[in-house]
């Protein structure tokens, strides 16, 4: 079936595994499409693989049992499937493992990268990091080191453990927090780092943000200041481009609280030289805030709030898109009387409102910006339905999201040129195919496809579209 420009291929619900409540399409490599799923997102005792050919025709489901285990991650590769397994044994001893799934479905062992006694048999939590090609594979942790920490790293391929290091931080582990992370081509790593001595402090200058990078080779390392003491940094993110080598970190900043998002900063780093340069703040443009908040409040000096980026894309020209969308979560609560007594309910309602997106060049400068007006709430469901979806093609990229949160639903796309100009559509319309994207469990599958799980009709299946 053709969309407009898109060809839509759909899975065919009566083969599909019915067992689950936890999916996520993994990739596709050269033998087909690899969906994970598992009756929770817990993944210990063992986890199901779906493998469909590219025309989204299940070819076979099968569970892998990793007894005494939790699975850590799982990676398709261009001629298969890694996964990585944390082994519980007796006392504090644990076991990282690298295992490899063939086109047959076939499981074997590969090797062990980290064992307990690396980290004096603390119950660490590993992540595991891949470069674009998914050819170089980072297994790191925090481990404490007396009042300070070690950041313990094993960089991998397919096969084996290439190289091990550690690298010291001058603060205790429950001082700092790691979350945006990327490796460039060669497996280098790059992370944003955030210290604080009072997490729960609502004043910026009790926390201080750090663009990292080792180079795993010679063991240089780069350690930089992002924010000054006034400074709340919001939500960042961190990329790397292939066109030039370079690594951007972008994200939003405010100075009132930590929802404020005055403005957006960018730092770059030359992965050859492990140089910063580029390293800017921005207001956000008066015209796009009023477009979000209103002309009066505007005018009355309010900024942009609760925004988050979802998606920072590296471009040719050495720039990079930023997309943010306003998310946050109130309560509600009611009173009710049973026989004239009175009762208390409580609903947590998920938000996802406006969208905005930048184009930003090399130096940060924003080179055409717009916003999407969209309001998605839902109550108690942990907004299955809500937020957005982005594939990104050669010449343009798409939003899509679920006009309305209930069976009265079109499924929207917006389309973007490198230009700015855009155009928007119903992808699928209601009166059709009663559908809802879940946002949450996509997968960019190739330069030109994403498999997207969707429900229709209160059924649960996949569409793949084609661009």
């Amino acid at each position: 079936m053709f969309a407009q420009g898109q060809h839509v291929i759909w899975a065919n619900k009566n083969n599909l595994d019915k067992r689950t409540d936890f999916t996520k399409v993994i990739g596709q490599n050269k033998y087909g499409v690899y969906v994970l799923k598992h009756k929770n997102a817990s993944f210990k005792r063992y986890f199901i693989l779906e493998y469909f050919d590219k025309r989204m025709n299940l070819l076979r489901s099968k569970t892998f049992k990793i007894p005494g285990s939790e699975l850590e991650k799982i990676i398709v590769t261009n001629d298969g499937v890694l996964f990585f397994t944390k082994e519980i044994g007796k006392g504090f001893s644990y076991k990282l493992k690298m295992n490899a799934i063939d086109s047959g479905m076939n499981e074997s062992y590969v090797c062990t990268i980290a064992n307990s006694e690396n980290f004096n048999h603390e119950n660490v939590n590993f992540r595991i990091e891949y470069n674009n090609s998914r050819n170089k594979f980072l297994v790191w942790y925090l481990s404490n080191y007396g009042e300070n920490t070690k950041l313990i790293y094993h960089l991998c391929n397919q096969k084996e453990v290439l190289k091990t290091g550690e690298t010291l931080i001058k603060s205790r582990q429950t001082e700092i927090y790691i979350n945006e992370v990327c490796l460039d081509d060669t497996g280098n790593f790059y992370y944003i780092q955030s210290i604080s001595e009072r997490f729960k402090s609502k004043n910026a200058e009790d926390f201080k943000h750090y663009i990292c990078a080792i180079n795993l080779y010679n063991n240089k390392t780069l350690t930089e200041l992002i924010n000054n003491s006034k400074t709340f940094l919001n939500s960042y993110k961190i990329c790397y481009n292939p066109t030039n080598s370079y690594i951007n970190v972008t994200g939003l900043y405010g100075e009132l609280d930590e929802d404020d998002n005055m403005g957006y900063f960018t730092v770059n780093i030359n992965t050859k030289t492990f140089e910063i340069f580029n390293s800017m703040f921005h207001t956000f443009d008066r015209r796009l805030v009023s477009n979000i908040v209103g002309f009066k409040n505007e005018s009355k000096g309010d900024n942009l709030n609760k925004f988050k980026i979802k998606k920072l894309i590296p471009k040719t020209d050495g720039g990079v898109l930023l997309i943010a969308e306003r998310i946050f979560i109130t309560t509600q609560s009611d009173i009710f009387y049973v026989n004239g007594i009175p009762q208390s309910s409580y609903a947590r309602i998920f938000n996802n409102d406006e969208v905005i997106i930048l184009s930003l060049d090399l130096a940060g400068d924003v080179l055409w910006q717009d916003a999407i007006i969209k309001n998605q709430a839902s109550v108690n469901d942990g907004g299955y339905y809500n937020s957005i979806i982005v594939m990104v093609n050669e010449d343009n990229f798409n939003i899509m999201f679920n006009d309305k949160l209930n069976a009265n639903s079109d499924i929207i796309q917006v389309t973007y040129k490198a230009d700015g100009s855009h155009t928007k559509k119903i992808l699928l319309n209601n009166d059709q195919f009663f559908a809802l994207v879940i946002p949450n469990e996509y997968s960019q599958v190739s330069a030109n496809s994403i498999v997207i799980p969707i429900n229709q009709n209160r059924e649960f299946t996949y569409i793949k579209l084609v661009y």
